[in-house]
């Protein structure tokens, strides 16, 4: 007999959870043994020990450790790592860690901190790991990461496809200035512009977020040549006519003795005439004067050049080179070097005309740096997630190669959580260039460092790099205007890559964390997605409901198990009793667990769970053994 799902009455009368058509509402239409199922230790507690107990009592068979809180990570005792790998080998559970919310790309508290920040965050991130391996020594823990923890991402937003625009259009981003750090917004957005007259009553010209990322790029370069072009045309100003009135000393060097300077024509080797005319004495001067000009003038091409190979094209790397040569070459001139087999063995009294010189050979460098970057400019901005795949993959990689030094193939896996939308990783695109590029580098480093096979290697690095899918996260792209198609979609690109689960439910517009089936994220279609284009052999599924415990007091264990109609009486059982049939169990509303289950028998006659210890799942407190809530240590 079919039953319906829901009921107006207050209490299910007498339909039987024994029936195998039965399903209550929150029965999500997957099934899934509670074998696959756990839950996060609260993160706002070192006592992770405690929290495994909690978890074990319930008969959860996964369990993660959660070290978010980079503080309250370190407050965690080696020994209770010990302690609960003792308890998750006896129960049969096994581990998942999460790490610390640090940002792997090297963003903090005050923007992006360099590669400093970033080996920093590295060496911080590698505790999660050991941490991981210490729970099981013989396995592959896997250790979730976010993509980022304050790296800007892109915000999408529905296109108009019968204007001939893609499904979903880049509206928001950030451009990181690589040199500085500096973050600058990126807004799809009109504007109104003089050069084009025919978009003036349409609503102004166009500009995308790419777009802004080209300009920030020309603004930055442009304002680094005007620099230099700023201090050679004040020198140029100070010097003035000064070459007219030293014509005498185009080639002298001057020689400063106690009874006065001395200049020596370089080519005569003739000492000359003393400056003696007020107009020679005020033009020496200022030419002494433009030279302070000239070095910071020197100073900003420096500057220039260096981010234009930094961040140029191979192209332009090769054109840098070539000035490079040209440019050492007359510098050692201008500055009076004295070079010999390769090798600066001294250096000339300063010349007359050396501010002269060096005007004119800074001017040309200036011009022909200009002429390099004329057609492309040195991308100095760049997209802030194309910028955090560089960063974030040389921490992973470096991460699993350390790793892999230390404990081989039983290295931890490292398990990358996509994020909500504002912050980078939210889609599946970026993170899957970030998740491949990291697996490239490792291997990489496999080959170099190990003599491995590039086979070999890339084999390692598939097993211990991927991805922690996030469905509650992956879910808040609803509020940007994505619908449920295109979430599955995003799930069966991310599938073969997917090494650990996050489940938790919302409703699209706040990280809520709600257990499964209480919000609108469709995990039945999301788990087939990732069963039909992924594998998910001995996958753990972690239910993330944080807020749902901190509300309203309760575990969300056995709000998981009817949601997913786990079997009762086994991990692994496709038939029988399930939870979410539990509630027809209740024959009556004061019927307390029904004729299948008195509680009054039990309590007479001793036969009930609730008079077991508390260590066998009971109510009755027990004594020191490990799941009686009391440390071992």
């Amino acid at each position: 007999m079919d039953y319906p799902k829901n009921f107006e009455s207050i209490y299910t009368g007498g339909h039987s959870g024994l029936d195998p058509g039965f399903n209550d509402e929150y029965f999500i239409g997957k099934r899934m043994g509670a074998g696959y199922l756990g839950f996060p230790g609260s993160p706002g507690t070192a006592n992770q020990l405690g929290e495994l107990v909690n978890a074990a009592k319930q008969g959860v068979k996964a369990f993660e450790v959660t070290a978010l809180v980079p503080d309250t990570a370190e407050t965690i005792p080696k020994q209770h790592f010990k302690e609960m790998r003792a308890i998750m080998k006896l129960s049969g559970i096994k581990p998942s860690v999460h790490g610390p919310l640090i940002d792997p790309a090297g963003f903090g508290e005050k923007g992006w901190e360099k590669e400093e920040g970033r080996a920093n965050n590295e060496r911080r991130m590698f505790k999660a790991l050991a941490d991981a391996h210490t729970l099981d020594p013989e396995g592959n823990t896997p250790v979730v990461f976010h993509a980022g923890n304050g790296t800007p991402g892109k915000v999408f937003q529905p296109g108009d496809e019968k204007k001939g625009e893609e499904r979903f259009i880049w509206q928001k981003g950030a451009a990181i200035n690589r040199e500085t750090g500096q973050i600058a917004p990126l807004e799809r957005e009109h504007k109104f512009r003089p050069h084009d007259p025919d978009n003036l009553e349409k609503g102004g010209t166009l500009f995308k977020p790419e777009d802004q990322v080209a300009s920030a790029n020309r603004s930055e370069w442009d304002n680094e040549l005007v620099k230099i072009s700023e201090f050679a045309k004040s020198a140029h100003e100070v010097i003035g006519s000064s070459p007219i009135h030293l014509k005498a000393y185009q080639n002298a060097r001057v020689i400063e003795q106690k009874d006065g300077m001395h200049f020596i024509d370089e080519k005569t080797k003739v000492e000359l005439e003393p400056l003696k005319t007020e107009e020679e004495k005020d033009a020496y001067n200022r030419l002494q004067k433009a030279d302070q000009f000239l070095e910071n003038a020197q100073l900003s091409f420096n500057a220039a050049f260096n981010k234009a190979y930094k961040y140029g094209t191979p192209e332009q790397k090769g054109d840098l080179k070539k000035l490079a040569k040209d440019y050492k070459n007359d510098f050692m001139v201008v500055e009076g070097y004295v070079e010999k087999k390769g090798k600066i063995i001294g250096k000339d009294f300063p010349s007359v005309w050396g501010p002269v010189n060096k005007q004119k050979m800074i001017d040309k460098y200036a011009i022909e740096l200009g002429k390099i970057t004329s057609h492309e400019t040195p991308e100095i901005f760049q997209e802030a997630e194309e910028f955090a795949v560089e960063n974030a993959s040389k921490t992973f990689s470096n991460l699993a190669t350390q790793a892999y030094d230390k404990w081989e193939e039983n290295s931890p896996i490292l398990a990358i959580e996509n994020l909500m939308p504002g912050m980078a990783f939210s889609r599946t695109k970026e993170l899957k260039q970030l998740v491949e590029k990291t697996r490239d580098q490792f291997a990489e480093n496999l080959v170099k460092e190990k003599g491995m096979s590039k086979g070999k290697a890339k084999k390692i690095a598939a097993k211990q790099v991927g991805v922690t899918w996030d469905l509650g996260h992956l879910n808040l792209l609803r509020k940007t205007g994505f619908e449920e198609k295109d979430l599955i979609k995003e799930t069966e690109k991310i599938a073969p890559l997917v090494k650990h689960i996050h489940l938790t439910d919302n409703f699209g517009h706040a990280d809520t964390h709600l257990p499964v089936g209480m919000g609108n994220v469709p995990f039945k279609e999301h788990l087939e997605a990732l069963e039909k284009k992924g594998d998910l052999k001995g996958v753990r599924r972690i239910v993330e409901a944080g807020n749902f415990v901190k509300d309203f007091k309760s575990s969300p264990h056995p709000m998981t198990l009817r949601a997913f109609g786990s079997p009762v009486y086994g991990m692994k059982q496709t038939s029988g009793g399930y939870w979410n049939q539990g509630i027809g169990t209740m024959g009556a509303y004061f019927g307390g667990y029904g004729t299948i289950n008195p509680q009054t028998h039990h309590s007479i006659y001793g036969a009930g769970l609730t008079t077991l210890p508390m260590e066998l799942g009971g109510n009755i407190p027990g004594g020191g053994s490990r799941f009686s809530g009391n440390s071992m240590t």
